[in-house]
């Protein structure tokens, strides 16, 4: 029921000035400014995913060109070479990153072919002069394409910011 004799209303507002609402219906405008200036601040000091990926490919990359620098290598030298070169190719993102996703996938591929010489030089002659031959040119094309792989590998290492790994 209600009274007559006065204009209170039990569920309105009262005066803006001297009473405060039962319920707030939306935030404080300096509230939402903080959580939105965090959430940029925060998303502004993350790093690139895909450049931090990138980096471990290169670091994995590196320490596979180090292991093939032995004669023979370690099987899981060339393995390791696979694994990188299939998330170069696989992981969404990754060739954004530029130039360093070329350089490395170069990089990938001048290992993989020293990984293909490397099995070339392990095979046993049976002392013809042409197979003598052929070994002498995979020796040279192991220690070219070292060298290939290297200034990929040198390259990459630039574009993400990192020191040179050879």
């Amino acid at each position: 029921m209600t009274n007559v004799c006065s204009v209170e209303h039990p569920f309105w507002r009262k005066a803006r000035g001297r009473h405060r609402p039962v319920t707030l219906t939306r935030a404080p405008t300096f509230v939402i400014a903080g959580v939105i200036g965090l959430a940029w601040l925060i998303a502004g000091c993350l790093a690139d995913p895909q450049r931090v990926q990138s980096a471990d490919l290169l670091d994995r990359l590196t320490a596979a060109r180090g292991e093939l620098a032995d004669f023979p290598p370690p099987a899981d030298a060339c393995n390791a070479l696979g694994d990188v070169e299939t998330r170069l190719y696989g992981e969404p993102g990754l060739t954004e990153v530029q130039p360093a996703w070329g350089e490395l996938a170069d990089a990938a591929h001048a290992l993989q072919s020293v990984c293909g010489q490397d099995a070339l030089l392990t095979q046993p002659i049976d002392g013809s002069s042409a197979l003598e031959a052929a070994r002498d040119r995979w020796r040279a094309g192991k220690q070219r394409e070292m060298s290939v792989a290297c200034d990929h590998l040198r390259a990459a290492a630039t574009a993400l910011g990192r020191d040179a790994p050879c």
